[in-house]
């Protein structure tokens, strides 16, 4: 519930707020407001002032196109409005230096994350797409596993023959058969990944060591920016301890924990046997520093 004394003492100290200009880090669109915030979507910022702080604030409607790297001076605007009917002002950001081409320059790289099951591939792809949705886009992936409906990652479910028949045709240019609560085929089209390139955007794909050497071997090797990513640990038997407490608690069955544990062992040993195919590894003790550290990679 909505408390006015709460409001005054925000408004009190937005007051004494020094009005500093700032940078744009990254940014995203709120497409489904949340109840008060209006219907119409609207973009949100994570802004480094001059003084070196950080905020995640709102842009304004009337503002220029957001961009990585744009400066933006910050403007009072009625937030949202209360159930009583009472506005909220705060600090909205509105560009005032726009930049001629993105921080992102993309021209034909695929952003490749590959590690074992419970290491963070796919909390850190989603932070990744969250933070930069302007300048990047997941492959999706096309499987011959029936997903749940709850699964919000893309894909494209196929039969076996299907999937068979896409291989022969040359439309998958890499594919793999992953084991995870059963057997079954993976892989990325061309096709997909060209219509991102097309879009002026980094294609991202989650990988094993299979999908990452079909995709090296089908686009070039320099055309990959490959990522390894590996639990805490200073030797596979305590990285793999460290998935193992991951992984139950996400609360799969020990069934479930038994095999991915085993296909960890397993793709922890290809790591190091496939040095080649990484341009970075990465420990993944903090999914904010994993995003950070991959968001220099690619600037």
């Amino acid at each position: 519930m909505d408390r006015i004394p709460s409001l005054h003492r925000r408004t009190q100290a937005l007051s004494k707020t020094p009005l500093l200009r700032g940078t744009i880090l990254s940014f995203t669109t709120i497409h489904n407001p949340p109840k008060g915030f209006g219907s119409d979507a609207y973009t949100v910022a994570l802004i480094e002032k001059e003084d070196g702080t950080k905020v995640m604030a709102q842009m304004t409607p009337e503002s220029a196109p957001p961009a990585i790297g744009a400066i933006v001076a910050p403007r009072m605007r009625k937030i949202r409005t209360m159930e009583n009917g009472l506005f909220i002002n705060d600090l909205k950001y509105e560009v005032v230096v726009p930049v001629a081409t993105p921080l992102f320059t993309v021209r034909t790289y695929v952003l490749a994350l590959t590690g074992p099951s419970g290491v963070g591939k796919t909390t850190i792809s989603k932070a990744l797409l969250s933070m930069f949705s302007s300048v990047v886009e997941q492959v999706p992936m096309v499987t011959t596993r029936k997903l749940k409906s709850a699964h919000t990652e893309p894909h494209i479910v196929v039969s076996e023959t299907k999937f068979q028949a896409m291989i022969e045709s040359g439309e998958i240019v890499a594919h793999s058969t992953l084991t995870d609560s059963g057997q079954y085929s993976a892989g990325y089209r061309r096709k997909d990944i060209d219509l991102i390139w097309q879009k002026k955007k980094l294609p991202v794909v989650t990988t094993d060591i299979h999908l990452l050497e079909g995709l090296a071997k089908s686009l070039g090797r320099r055309t990959i920016l490959s990522c390894g990513l590996l639990p805490p640990g200073t030797s596979h038997r305590r990285m793999l301890s460290a998935l193992l407490h991951r992984l139950r608690s996400r609360e799969d069955s020990e069934l479930q924990i038994a095999e991915q544990i085993k296909n960890a062992k397993s793709h922890l040993e290809a790591l190091d046997s496939h040095a080649h195919l990484f341009d970075h590894m990465l420990v993944n003790e903090s999914v904010d520093h994993c995003v950070e550290t991959i968001r220099g990679i690619i600037e």
